[in-house]
C-alpha cells in the first residue's frame, strides 16, 4: 500500500472511547475505609456514626468557606438524595418503608472518631484540590454517607442529621488537642 493510498481519517469510523476512570476514587475510597476501621478501634457502631456525621460537617464547612453557601447547600442534597436513594432501593426489595433510624447518643469514642474521620477528610479534601473536577469530593461525601448508613443500619432521620450537619465546627477543643496534639497531623 503507498502512502497515498491510506484511507482517509474523515472516512474512517472513530472507535469509541472508553471513559476516563478518576484516579483519585480508589484513594478516597481507601482514606474512608481506613479510617472507618480506626474510628471501629476506638468506639461503637454509634461513635464511628458520630464521627461520620462529624467528618460530613467538616467537609460542608469546608465547601460552605471556600465555595460558598450554595455548594455547601449542594453537598445537603447530595447526602440526602444518597439516603433517598438508600431507602428506595430498601422499598424496592423488601416492599416496606423504611423506618428512619434515630442518632445514637454520643459514646465514650465519639469524640476519637471525630478526630479521625475529621483527619481523613482533610486528606480527601487534599486529593480534590489535586482534582481536574470536584469528583474526589463527590465522593467522599457519598463514601461516608455510605458508610453512616451501614454504622446505624439504616437511613437516619433526615432533620435530625440536617441539624447535625448544620452546627457550628471546630476541633480546637480540650479534647481534640489531647487526641490530635499537632494540627495538620492525620491520625486515620
Amino acid at each position: 500500500m503507498n502512502p497515498s493510498d491510506t484511507p482517509n481519517s474523515a472516512d474512517t469510523p472513530a472507535l469509541p472511547q472508553a471513559p476516563e476512570v478518576d484516579a483519585s476514587l480508589p484513594v478516597v475510597n481507601a482514606i474512608v475505609a481506613t479510617a472507618v476501621a480506626a474510628a471501629g478501634k476506638r468506639g461503637s457502631a454509634g461513635d464511628v456514626a458520630h464521627g461520620l456525621i462529624a467528618g460530613l460537617r467538616h467537609l460542608r464547612a469546608a465547601v460552605d468557606e471556600e465555595a460558598g453557601y450554595a455548594m455547601a447547600a449542594a453537598i445537603d442534597q447530595a447526602i440526602r438524595s444518597s439516603l433517598l436513594a438508600g431507602n428506595l432501593e430498601r422499598l424496592r426489595l423488601t416492599g416496606s418503608t423504611p423506618v428512619p433510624v434515630p442518632l445514637p447518643d454520643p459514646g465514650p469514642g465519639a469524640t476519637a472518631a471525630a478526630v479521625i474521620v475529621s483527619s481523613a477528610t482533610d486528606s480527601c479534601l487534599a486529593v480534590n484540590a489535586h482534582a481536574d473536577d470536584n469528583s474526589p469530593l463527590e465522593h467522599a461525601v457519598f463514601a461516608l454517607t455510605t458508610e453512616l448508613v451501614s454504622q446505624l443500619g439504616g437511613a437516619p432521620d433526615w432533620p435530625a442529621l440536617e441539624k447535625e450537619l448544620h452546627r457550628p465546627y471546630g476541633l480546637n477543643g480540650p479534647v481534640a488537642a489531647a487526641v490530635l496534639p499537632v494540627r495538620g497531623v492525620t491520625v486515620h
